[in-house]
């Protein structure tokens, strides 16, 4: 936008140069003068020309700044075709420098991409720095809008006006060119996509204007002979249009809006070879797909331009029209839509002192603020950034705060760690800190699992990455404890494994006696096996069932709880049977879990996985606050279906009905993936829990402590001394559900003490808040 301006005020100073009588000729105008006679122009035409040149010449002296700067730019690409004027660029010049006269003799600048119409219904489009152009696109889609509306006469009008516009092509075609500079490409050039969309409009112009019809399919067949002769190139899957003549730049909504065009002119037209390349440039569209999607964004072009809002909003359009044509369209604008719903999303990684290191989805502004320096405020495209800031020369704690907000408004913000200047020297002092070791409430980390046929597979579930082993136990009507030989199978299951059982008790038992019995069994059952996570009553509840299933329940829950506080106890809900209803009839029994088994198809009444949100809605109106949910068995794919479960808020994890469902290379990294807390996830915020942290009984240096977290996470631990400043820190990246890590302090000297660990963690992915954690004043040893 500079260059453009600095180029116009270049040729208004040419053009003041020379202005000393009012009735000068300047050099710019000579040159426009000079265009206008060539012998390739009929005289009518450049007694126009003639007259508008003087006109604008006269405007350019009179008009004030910013307003006279862009009639000169339209001279100045007038006089920029002399030696190569036509006729049908000399009524593209000219009408466009009468539009700029006009326009601008009474207005200054309008909005960027503004367009204004002439008496022909000829579209002429702002360009800042630049002037009203005459954009062949444009126009074409004005042609294309008349059609739709079944407006002969305006649809003639344009029509004419444009066919004298078109420049024939060497080669073969007809083209309609853009008369000035932009993107590095120099004036005249064409664009694929603008022929395209001239063989389309000028097809259905034939179909809607009887008396030239033929003329008109004339010149749609011409519009579309250029784009095989110039204006293809290639991708690896087939052939791509050439969005600008001058270079070969892939650009996903050019291809798109191509294909449409070519394939409804192919069958205006009944031009096979149309019909035939746009069969193959479809084709290498849906295969290019992927290379085009983020995952969070779109790239307007290949190789990594991400798209304007606009832009990816276009392609939506385009990618819906063609969906009944192949599924990749209708999955991809279903998927790219919902990335204008989403929130940036990031992943951390660790830093040195004074550096924020951070991975952005999608284009945002983002903001960081900070004690530690001057706030910093970016605009980003999606991928790696850092910013940074001088070493705070204050010893002290500077919290870091993060704010996004993309094109579309959606905002996310987090808690990074914060940077930390120690002492440079200990200085002991009397203030003290008092109070225990605190610790944040941790969140049930995200499991998954799989339904095995014999504890004897426990080994490789375990081996397979699962967290969670689902074993089916049946209840003996009126038995009070478990067959031996089924507590020493559950015995086997290696340790470490979480254990999930489902205790069917079918039928429910009808009185008090049965329910004792019941609970007895299930409490005997919860202490002989080790790794027990859940304790599910099954089969799942019905309306039909809620009564009996509720008082079973009840009193299964208090005696195992009395036994063992730490077990989690649960109902099951069937998504095929009413879930809503039996939500309600439940009427709130207490639960510590909800096994859900999604319907496997959507139908009146069912809830399959995608109804979880419902899911979610009918527990919190019960219970006020919904307990975690585990699901039971995922649909095909059931890689997607872990990603997408791993980012459902409210859900402890998910378990397979097959041990082999693990095994496929995708489902077994997204289980990885999940477990680790490293699936990116719009939207989601999440706090770090240390699922180990151990100080040590006395400080000294070097200090350690040992920690592991439950999902992927950078940690901060500081050595405070007894006023709270810091006096040693160490930072670094964990790695989540590992077995705990030794973090050494570096070396100091200390003083008398006492001294405090700080403990900073926060998510390496989707981060949210930080978690602190401290231990009590601990005494030099």
């Amino acid at each position: 936008m500079k260059g453009h301006t600095l180029i116009a005020a270049a040729v208004i100073a040419v053009i003041l140069a020379g202005a000393a009588p009012a009735t000068s000729v300047n050099p710019l105008q000579r040159a426009a003068l000079k265009a206008l006679a060539s012998p390739r122009i009929d005289a009518a035409t450049a007694a126009k020309g003639r007259a508008e040149v003087r006109r604008a010449t006269t405007l350019i002296r009179v008009l004030p700044s910013g307003r006279r700067e862009h009639i000169a730019v339209a001279l100045g690409e007038l006089a920029s075709f002399a030696g190569r004027m036509t006729e049908p660029r000399a009524l593209v010049l000219i009408g466009e420098l009468k539009a700029n006269d006009d326009y601008f003799s009474a207005h200054y600048a309008p909005d960027p991409r503004t367009d204004i119409t002439d008496a022909d219904g000829v579209v002429y489009r702002y360009f800042a720095g630049r002037c009203l152009e005459f954009h062949p696109l444009a126009n074409f889609g004005a042609l294309n809008a008349h059609v739709a509306a079944h407006d002969p006469a305006a649809t003639q009008q344009l029509a004419d006006a444009l066919v004298a516009r078109g420049v024939y092509q060497p080669g073969g075609g007809i083209a309609w060119e853009y008369p000035f500079p932009f993107s590095g490409g120099r004036a005249p050039w064409l664009s694929g996509m603008a022929q395209a969309v001239a063989a389309q409009a000028f097809a259905g112009a034939a179909g809607l204007v009887p008396e030239q019809q033929v003329a008109y399919m004339r010149e749609a067949h011409a519009a579309y002979r250029a784009i095989p002769a110039h204006l293809l190139t290639s991708v690896a899957a087939g052939p791509w249009i050439r969005l600008y003549s001058f270079d070969s730049l892939r650009v996903l909504n050019a291809q798109l809006q191509a294909v449409i065009s070519l394939q409804s002119y192919a069958v205006q037209a009944e031009d096979n070879e149309a019909g035939s390349l746009a069969a193959r440039m479809q084709s290498s569209a849906a295969a290019t797909l992927p290379s085009f999607d983020t995952g969070y964004w779109t790239y307007y072009a290949l190789p990594y331009d991400p798209s304007p809002l606009d832009y990816q909003q276009y392609v939506v359009q385009l990618l819906r029209k063609l969906a009944s044509t192949d599924p990749r369209f209708a999955d991809a604008a279903v998927r790219i839509a919902q990335y204008e719903k989403q929130p940036p999303a990031f992943k951390l990684d660790t830093s040195s002192l004074g550096a924020l290191r951070f991975w952005l989805s999608k284009p945002a502004t983002v903001q960081a603020n900070t004690g530690a320096g001057p706030t910093k405020r970016l605009s980003l495209n999606g991928g790696w950034h850092t910013f940074a800031w001088a070493e705070p020369k204050r010893p002290g704690v500077y919290p870091v705060h993060v704010s996004a907000v993309d094109s579309v408004g959606n905002k996310a913000s987090f808690d990074a760690l914060p940077m930390v200047r120690v002492l440079p020297t200990v200085k002991p002092s009397v203030k003290k800190r008092s109070g225990a070791a605190t610790h944040a409430a941790p969140a049930p980390s995200f499991a998954v699992g799989a339904a095995l046929d014999d504890p004897s597979q426990g080994s490789a579930a375990q081996s397979a990455g699962l967290r969670l082993a689902r074993i089916g136990v049946l209840w003996p009507a009126g038995a009070t404890a478990p067959d031996p030989g089924v507590v020493t199978a559950l015995q086997q299951l290696p340790q470490g494994l979480g254990v999930d059982i489902e205790l069917s008790a079918a039928p429910l038992p009808a009185d008090d006696a049965g329910r004792a019995a019941l609970a007895q069994y299930a409490t005997s059952l919860a202490q002989q096996v080790p790794g027990l996570r859940y304790l599910v009553l099954g089969p799942a509840a019905t309306t039909a069932t809620a009564a009996a299933y509720s008082a079973s329940l009840a009193v299964l829950k208090q005696s195992v709880q009395a036994a063992l506080p730490g077990a989690l106890v649960g109902l099951s809900i069937d998504g095929s049977a009413n879930a809503k209803g039996t939500i309600t009839a439940l009427a709130g029994v207490a639960a510590d879990v909800v096994a859900f088994r999604p319907a496997p198809t959507p139908g009146k009444g069912l809830w399959t996985f995608a109804n979880l949100p419902q899911l979610s809605t009918a527990l919190a109106g019960v219970y006020g606050v919904a307990p975690p949910v585990l699901v039971n068995g995922l649909a095909a794919p059931i890689s997607q279906s872990i990603t997408s479960a791993a980012c459902t808020p409210g859900l402890a994890g998910v378990v397979l009905d097959h041990l082999a469902d693990a095994s496929p290379p995708a489902t077994a990294g997204a289980i990885v993936a999940s477990q680790r807390g490293a699936t990116v996830c719009p939207g989601l915020a999440t706090q770090v829990s240390a699922t180990t942290l151990e100080y040590p009984a006395t400080v000294s240096s070097p200090a350690s402590v040992q920690l592991a977290c439950d999902r992927d996470c950078l940690y901060l631990v500081t050595l405070d001394d007894p006023a709270g400043r810091p006096v040693v820190a160490r930072r670094g990246a964990l790695r989540g559900g590992v077995a705990p890590a030794q973090i050494t302090l570096p070396k100091t000297k200390l003083g008398s003490g006492p001294y405090t660990f700080a403990v900073q963690l926060v998510a390496q992915v989707n981060p949210g808040a930080i978690t602190k954690l401290e231990s009590a004043p601990t005494p030099v040893g």
